[in-house]
């Protein structure tokens, strides 16, 4: 092995800074002789070549020096690389060094040292609390969280990650230097009264605050003696490694570098000769596609495992979706953020609900959380009923056993709920008694990832940490802060990476790793070579001062690390051409690649449409529905269901045969329908209660306190409400200008809010069910129906234009004269609210003749439908942009063809009935 280490340190790459003899001299002499040896690794070298060559490297300077491997450390720049290395070394045989990370190295040597109280523990949650304390204890800061919320809590987001980049700087300090290097650090910062004072305060005490924290566990390194240290540098310098070899190599100790990186000042120069494959689509759906076809071609081809490069999230989880159908194994490094999982949701559903402010829709959530998989009928007669009658109305109907399962869950969370404020310890343990009593024993027990969120919460630990167990929360900070862990925390799968076909990495994770192919998507300019940003409260110039990575040093390094990519002989580089309608153009180090192969005087690197893999399929529209229900057809119809019929036969067919419906909103913002309601009962009421004999006033402010009772009782008399609030005198008033001068024209009110249930002649038992608004009488015997509209009088006067188009007042018309022993003299109109000029109304011409029309009609079709008529689904006119029953009739899929003469195609003419 000597003479192999002697022909290897006369390539151009070798640089030994001392001979291995003269260090020994040097050792015996007493004297300090820096021994670092530099070794640039080939450029051309694939990762699979790499490692052979990295072991018999090391071995032979090992042998070269004089070290005993066994007590040498081999270390690497991350976890990934350790096996690789290690069965390269193996291969060769013999003793091997220790290969470690500085990570694994220093866990190897015993727990970290505990932090102090108040200083930052590392961990994000638990540093945002400790920060939001701090802030609070400063003068000047004690009520910024309540002037500006928002701007408080990216401040404490902000002190947070500073203090973090901080720690990690000051890690690759020696101990004895670390004091110094806060001292310049604090220093460094600059001091301002101007603009930007504020993030400047803040950052000289985010570095106060992180030179609190204990001594990193990577310390001890410092008092490890091995016989010889071996590093290598891929995707930049380690500051800690360097800081360790230079100590050792002064007091004699023989180091080796190995650099896998090219130069920093031009990496791409390094690697022009590679000629990774470049290609493009259309957008993010056919990148997506591209991507998976691009995967599953490598497996085919044996060429595993396949790496896909985590640089654009979003898409990758878009191919992961297309891979899992082709039953592939998939390992991601990369993993979820616990909030992502079910686990978390059920988790954060379950503490929404037991907020004291919580409406129906979080406790349907945390109803849904807590209930077992295939135990939920009872839940769901719940939610129907509370859709449909409200949530404090009386149970009855075979409910009793579901309000007192609700009951006894609501019982729980107020009980959770109850303190005002107690401790970040008290609270989590409250919540895991709270979880394990009310989430179902298999949440635990058959979900991994229901661990990893116990884990992360700490519910198992007695204790958080000493300083922090006493911190004082209400509810919504805890659930606030449950959520921030959650988001910052993230799950693996455990799935073995020597046993995945494909493995999703990070773009820094994939450095010479031996993959057998690697797919790279989201190779464009938004995504690929973007700049990355540092903290915000540490300026580039204060980073530069501190020794620390400014923008250009952060550009380079991300550069590295996807030159080491281009080591691969099977790359594919994938890149969208559009995002929406905005064109996207090849990422800038795709670009700096073609330079570089440019410089060298070689052809320019050829992009090409991505290869799909298409498959022809014959278009099979689907045809129209048509079904058939004479043996389920309603008894009764409402106005509403004989206007779906004349509209469309399959809109009836939904509505009224299937009773199909959308469910209403819980908890949705009041809006017009809601207005419109109010008037009605508000109306109704001031009609029920009206004393004519009063003064215009008096009458108005019985109308407005009515109205306001109405909203109260609604529950709807909150802010949302305030733009009915604010006009409501002004309506009232305008109602009474039109009220009077009916009172004037003899009308006078007989009922309002009337349920007419009705069986005209002719229509073989057909039933007619519907509300009428208000019937009014005239001295004289005629009588008026009434609908309030809460639209415009404009569009009420289009729709009456054709007479027999309008359904509603000819089907309430028809109710009452089926209703009338004598047929009265009939009138009906609308009346439009909405003005704010006036009431106006709006008179059917020809009412009379349209309700006789309509029971006609309605005969004659009522009829062909009990014969089997089909209800035919028409899909021609407006009524199809609005119908809640599109997605059921699949209008968007049908063929185009004309529409069969077989079958009930609509209503018959109500022309031909007038």
């Amino acid at each position: 092995m000597v003479s192999l280490w002697a022909t290897l340190c006369t390539c151009p790459g070798t640089r030994q800074d001392a001979h291995p003899r003269e260090s020994g001299r040097a050792r015996a002499a007493g004297t300090s002789l820096s021994t670092i040896t530099t070794y640039h690794m080939p450029a051309e070298l694939s990762p699979t070549a790499m490692w052979p060559r990295v072991a018999r490297h090391t071995l032979a300077w090992l042998d070269s020096v004089g070290a005993v491997p066994r007590d040498a450390v081999l270390v690497l720049p991350f976890a990934e690389l350790l096996p690789p290395c290690r069965r390269a070394l193996a291969a060769e045989g013999g003793w091997m060094p220790r290969v470690e990370t500085l990570r694994t190295l220093a866990a190897s040597l015993g727990p970290a040292e505990a932090p102090a109280a108040e200083s930052p523990s590392g961990d994000r949650a638990l540093d945002q609390l400790l920060a939001e304390r701090w802030l609070a204890s400063l003068p000047g800061l004690r009520d910024w969280r309540g002037r500006d919320p928002a701007a408080h809590a990216q401040a404490i987001a902000d002190v947070v990650d500073a203090a973090h980049a901080l720690m990690r700087a000051a890690a690759g300090q020696s101990p004895p230097q670390r004091a110094d290097w806060w001292a310049a650090a604090a220093l460094a910062l600059p001091a301002t009264d101007g603009p930007g004072a504020r993030e400047a305060a803040l950052g000289r005490l985010a570095v106060h605050w992180a030179s609190l924290s204990a001594a990193p566990a990577t310390d001890r390194l410092h008092d490890l003696a091995p016989s010889a240290w071996v590093v290598l540098q891929a995707g930049g310098k380690d500051g800690l490694a360097e800081a360790l070899m230079q100590r050792d190599s002064d007091r004699g100790v023989p180091c080796l570098r190995l650099v896998a990186d090219a130069d920093m000042a031009d990496p791409f120069e390094a690697h022009s000769a590679a000629a990774p494959r470049l290609a493009a689509v259309p957008s993010m759906e056919d990148e997506a596609w591209a991507g998976a076809a691009a995967v599953i071609d490598a497996v085919s081809g044996g060429d595993t495992p396949v790496a896909l490069i985590a640089q654009d999230r979003l898409l990758v989880r878009r191919i992961r979706a297309l891979l899992e159908r082709c039953d592939l194994r998939v390992a991601d490094e990369s993993g979820w953020a616990l909030s992502t999982t079910r686990a978390a949701s059920h988790l954060m559903a379950l503490l929404r609900a037991t907020r004291p402010a919580a409406g129906p829709d979080a406790w349907l959530d945390g109803l849904k959380a807590c209930a077992a998989p295939g135990a939920t009928p009872w839940l769901d007669q719940l939610e129907r009923h509370w859709r449909r009658a409200g949530i404090e109305a009386p149970a009855g109907g075979g409910l009793d056993a579901s309000f007192e399962r609700w009951q006894t869950h609501r019982t729980h969370w107020q009980a959770f709920a109850a303190p005002q404020r107690q401790s970040l310890k008290r609270w989590l343990q409250a919540l895991s008694e709270l979880a394990t009593t009310l989430l179902p024993a298999s949440f635990w027990a058959e979900d991994p990832v229901a661990e990893r969120v116990r884990a992360a919460l700490r519910l198992d630990q007695a204790s958080v940490r000493g300083d922090v167990d006493g911190l004082a929360l209400s509810l919504d900070d805890f659930i606030a802060w449950v959520g921030r862990v959650l988001e910052q925390a993230t799950y693996i799968a455990p799935v073995s990476v020597d046993a995945a076909q494909v493995v999703i990495t990070p773009l820094a994770r994939a450095i010479l790793r031996p993959f057998g192919a690697v797919v790279l998507p989201g190779a464009d300019e938004r995504q690929l070579g973007v700049p990355q940003p540092a903290p915000e409260l540490l300026p580039e110039a204060s980073l530069r001062a501190m020794g620390m990575d400014d923008a250009t040093a952060r550009q380079q390094r991300a550069a590295l690390g996807f030159t080491q990519l281009l080591r691969h002989p099977k790359l594919l580089l994938l890149r969208r051409r559009a995002e929406g309608s905005e064109p996207v153009g090849s990422s800038r180090w795709v670009d700096r690649l073609q330079a570089a192969r440019a410089l060298r005087g070689l052809a320019p690197l050829p992009e090409s449409e991505a290869p799909l893999h298409l498959v022809r399929c014959l278009p099979q529209p689907t045809a129209q529905p048509a079904p058939i229900a004479a043996q389920a057809l309603p008894d009764a119809v409402s106005a509403t269901a004989v206007e779906a019929l004349r509209a469309c036969p399959y809109r009836f067919f939904a509505r009224a045969v299937l009773r199909l419906s959308e469910a209403e909103e819980l908890e949705a913002d009041p809006g017009k329908r809601d207005f419109g309601s109010l008037l009605h009962e508000a109306l109704y009421r001031f009609h029920e209660t009206r004393d004519a004999a009063g003064t215009p006033e008096a009458q108005c402010q019985h109308l407005v306190g009515l109205a306001r009772a109405s909203a109260a009782r609604a529950g709807l008399d909150g802010p949302a409400m305030l733009p009915f609030a604010a006009g409501l005198a002004a309506f009232a008033e305008r109602y009474l200008v039109w009220l009077l001068a009916r009172d004037a024209e003899g009308w006078q009110y007989q009922c309002g809010e009337t349920d007419m249930l009705v069986a005209p002649v002719g229509l073989d038992g057909l039933r007619l069910r519907g509300r009428i608004d208000r019937i009014d009488r005239q001295r004289g015997g005629a009588v008026q129906v009434i609908d309030y509209k809460t639209g415009s009088a404009a569009g009420l006067r289009d729709k009456l234009r054709e007479p027999l188009e309008d359904t509603q007042l000819a089907f309430y018309a028809a109710q009452v004269l089926s209703s009338e022993p004598v047929p009265p003299v009939l009138s009906a109109l609308y009346v439009a609210l909405d003005d704010r000029q006036a009431i106006e109304t709006v008179l059917h011409p020809e009412v009379t003749a349209s309700a006789q029309a309509l029971l006609n009609g309605l005969a004659r079709d009522w009829q062909r439908l009990r014969q089997g008529a089909a209800l035919r689904a028409l899909g021609e006119g407006m009524v199809c942009d609005t119908c809640e029953a599109r997605g059921l009739c699949r209008r968007d899929h049908w063929a185009d063809p004309a529409l069969d003469a077989i079958g009930f195609d609509g209503p018959s003419s109500p022309e031909a009935d007038a």
